[in-house]
């Protein structure tokens, strides 16, 4: 998991509501049957967390998460793709934005939701989280 995440998690627990650990051979599995290229951090992440909500308008979608309020990458992703999005992308988190992977390239990207638009790019899961989640929300909640 990402390290930070951890340690925010710890620190302010109200903020962090995992949907719950999946076995890597389940989540292994659900990315095979879908032919997907996961970066290995966001497949721990998913193994780990399950997804999960956090702060006050964040969600990491899941593969198993609720499907009762939309969390789950399947029909999240499914949704986006009739829309116009690349089908080479798979959005992982929605909140303030759409953070999707790019597949081929392992990249991480948030893009608009109206235009999928790319508006920032990122090397790693850990980098995502420490300059777009954590950097909107960690004054705001005493995690500096």
């Amino acid at each position: 998991m990402i390290e930070q995440l951890q340690k925010d998690q710890a620190k302010r627990p109200d903020l962090f509501r995992f949907f719950g650990p999946i076995s890597p051979e389940r989540v292994d599995a659900w990315i095979e049957e879908r032919k997907l290229l996961i970066p290995l951090e966001l497949r721990n992440l998913w193994s780990e967390t399950g997804g999960c909500d956090l702060f006050e308008s964040e969600t990491i979608l899941g593969p198993f998460g609720p499907i009762e309020t939309g969390d789950d990458v399947d029909s999240f992703n499914r949704y986006h793709w009739k829309a116009g999005m690349p089908a080479d992308w798979l959005i992982f988190h929605a909140g303030v934005g759409l953070t999707v992977v790019i597949m081929s390239s392992g990249e991480y990207a948030n893009v608009r939701v109206d235009s999928y638009e790319v508006q920032q790019t990122f090397t790693s899961l850990t980098h995502w989280y420490l300059r777009f989640i954590r950097q909107e929300y960690a004054s705001r909640y005493g995690l500096t």
